[in-house]
């Protein structure tokens, strides 16, 4: 570094008259120079694929899933590597780099994160204790007690969200189900009194939108403040200055309250600390759980059979549960326990599960923090040290030796007996199911397992296992909804389309997003 700022102060001193796009160019390509040099001391890594140029690659910003494929469809063994502005970037395929990706400690995620889209989220520069205390926390998260504790709230606010549409209305389901996720994630991982605030939940939801804009120019030059970078700094701030707010009232009225900001506030963490783990959390509903709870009820749309067993145990689970014949359905559903939520409703988390296999087909990314190379499963290449790290997850969500067929959406695949993909290591769901019981002993229910940040059912120390709250949030939310209103796909004016649904595109930073907006005609049931 010392080499690269000397450069820079030569530069200032022989040349005071360069126009200011001439010297960013300069300190773009000296850094970019040193980063090379410091990466020949890793020989092994695996080799750049079309990447001639000053800027890195340009498509993977642009067109990232067909930039993936294309990238190890062309490479000797599957594994490339690319410059993306100051980051070199190796991406790893085949089951043994996928697992040796998902397992290894030194692969941070969070550090990955930030550095591919700009983020402010990176915790990897916490002490290792703060870093402990926050992980803790969020598996007490996804604990049955806090769950319990809190499923009510999920009922009621899917209940009050999905009643208030009014008779019949059409909708972007997108918008009203991400609204709806927003709140219940607050339920689970963040403030109480943002979700239970309609004016607030409102205001701090508009926040997140602009958070996941990252241009390539930011990516190019992640200290320049362009119009992106300040509005994600003025989000992150507004986001902040809600939740120390909340959390000073509490303090002053010495009143705590069941959620994370609480468990937050107990441990005695700092203010940015707290933000950091809350905003964190949320992200994941915003951009992940969104995305696959509204693909799913699209795609139930468009295949009536299914979307009629999935009704069939929702008007089963109703009729055992009602205590009257009037009783309202907000009144039937608090009714159900947590195992209840988890093991009445098998059709449709296999659709769920069907579903995320698409939605989550894009990229997932970490940073190799460890201080060495890392190897990549048996394929004698490397990550080198600094360099991120990028498993294309369609290198096994849709693997036609996997998944036959891998293009159709189909949730039989998760109701057999043995669900396809059972035997393939990370990244593919997992499905909920009753394992059948042997001579002795008696069956054993499964979660199945919600990818957050593109993580599937296995994961490294690095990561929250937040995945048990986002899958009890998809299933009272999808329960609500279908158990309230008949639907169906239309066009913005309410007229039925029996098109194929659009086409997912992966280049933003969690689960995919349609193409084209997608409308959906509702007609309340009951």
């Amino acid at each position: 570094m010392a080499l690269l700022v000397g450069l820079i102060e030569r530069l200032r001193s022989q040349h005071q008259n360069l126009q200011a796009t001439e010297a960013l160019l300069l300190l773009f390509l000296a850094w970019r120079l040193f980063a090379r040099w410091r990466l020949q001391m890793a020989p092994n890594a695996p080799e750049l694929y079309q990447d001639h140029s000053l800027f890195g690659s340009l498509r993977f910003t642009t067109s990232r899933a067909e930039y993936l494929a294309e990238g190890i469809k062309q490479s000797r063994d599957g594994q490339f590597s690319f410059w993306h502005g100051g980051n070199h970037v190796v991406v790893v395929s085949g089951e043994a780099a996928r697992t040796s990706f998902q397992t290894s400690r030194g692969l941070n995620p969070s550090a990955g994160f930030a550095a591919l889209f700009g983020s402010f989220l990176d915790i990897s520069e916490l002490t290792k204790n703060t870093m402990r205390k926050c992980m803790l926390i969020y598996k007490r998260c996804t604990q049955d007690d806090h769950l319990t504790t809190n499923l009510h709230h999920l009922v009621a606010d899917s209940y009050a969200h999905v009643q208030g549409m009014g008779e019949a209305e059409v909708i972007d389901p997108l918008k009203f189900m991400g609204l709806l996720i927003y709140q219940l994630t607050h339920r689970m991982a963040g403030a109480h009194d943002i979700a239970k605030d309609p004016q607030l939940l409102r205001e701090t939801w508009a926040v997140y939108g602009p958070l996941e804009d990252s241009p390539y120019i930011v990516i190019l030059f992640p200290w320049l403040p362009t119009p992106s970078k300040l509005q994600k700094v003025w989000g992150y701030t507004k986001l902040h200055l809600t939740i120390n707010k909340i959390a000073k009232k509490r303090q002053a009225a010495g009143k705590g309250s069941l959620d994370m900001l609480q468990m937050l506030m107990d441990e005695g963490m700092s203010s940015m600390i707290r933000s950091l783990a809350i905003i964190g959390a949320v992200l994941a509903g915003v951009f992940n759980t969104t995305f696959s709870t509204t693909w799913n009820l699209c795609c139930l749309a468009t295949n009536p059979k299914w979307l009629e067993r999935v009704k069939a145990e929702i008007n089963d689970a109703v009729a055992k549960h009602r205590s009257a014949e009037n009783e309202s359905l907000v009144d039937i559903f608090q009714r159900l326990s947590l195992r209840d939520w988890e093991s009445k409703f098998p059709i449709l988390q296999a659709a769920i599960t069907e579903s995320i296999r698409f939605t989550m087909a894009g990229a997932v990314v970490r940073k190799n923090i460890s201080g060495q190379d890392l190897k990549i499963g048996d394929t004698g290449r490397v990550i080198p040290n600094c360099s991120l790290a990028i498993h294309a997850t369609a290198d096994s969500h849709m693997n036609d030796d996997i998944y036959p067929d891998s293009l159709r959406w189909d949730p039989s695949r998760f109701t057999k007996k043995v669900p396809e993909g059972s035997d393939v290591p990370p990244w593919v769901p997992r499905l909920g199911f009753w394992k059948p019981s042997v001579p002795g002993q008696k069956g054993e229910y499964c979660r199945f397992r919600f990818p957050i940040y593109g993580e599937g059912h296995e994961r490294n120390d690095a990561d929250a296992d937040l995945t048990q709250f986002a899958e009890l949030n998809v299933v009272v939310a999808s329960v609500l909804f279908i158990a309230s209103y008949d639907f169906e796909m239309c066009d913005r004016f309410g007229n039925r389309i029996n098109d194929p649904l659009p086409s997912i595109i992966y280049n933003r930073m969690g689960a995919g997003q349609p193409k084209t907006t997608m409308y959906m005609k509702c007609q309340r049931r009951c």
